[in-house]
């Protein structure tokens, strides 16, 4: 059987959850909704400096990459092209995966350690 829907007066949210409602005013900290742009604009710095990381470690990494080819005989040219050019990917993508890896490293260690100070403080 459905649960009848109750006909009285609806009970007051701010009376009910009194406990809860925001009393700091105009305070910028007290606030967790409130968007730092500064923080936003770090966040991207950080985000594009780790694209043109990676993008400099595949470079180099395929480069790394066309100078040691494997020696193969190959029966087919296209076959050869498709190893070379495999290969030369392949260590791109090893080394921008490495560069980013000691990257993430380097920055989250730090954080990570101001995180812990930080609530150490309070």
């Amino acid at each position: 059987m459905p649960r009848r829907r109750q006909t009285g007066p609806m009970p007051d949210v701010f009376e009910t959850f009194a406990h809860r409602v925001d009393e700091h005013g105009d305070d910028p900290q007290a606030d967790p909704t409130r968007v730092d742009p500064g923080q936003i604009a770090k966040g991207a710095g950080v985000s594009l400096g780790l694209m043109v990381l990676a993008g400099v470690g595949f470079v180099l990494g395929f480069w790394t990459g066309t100078q040691n080819e494997p020696d193969l005989a190959y029966d087919n040219i296209v076959w050869e092209g498709v190893i070379k050019v495999g290969f030369a990917a392949l260590c791109g993508l090893l080394a921008a995966a490495a560069l980013l890896a000691l990257a993430a490293l380097a920055i989250g260690i730090p954080w990570a350690q101001r995180q812990r100070q930080r609530r150490r403080g309070h």
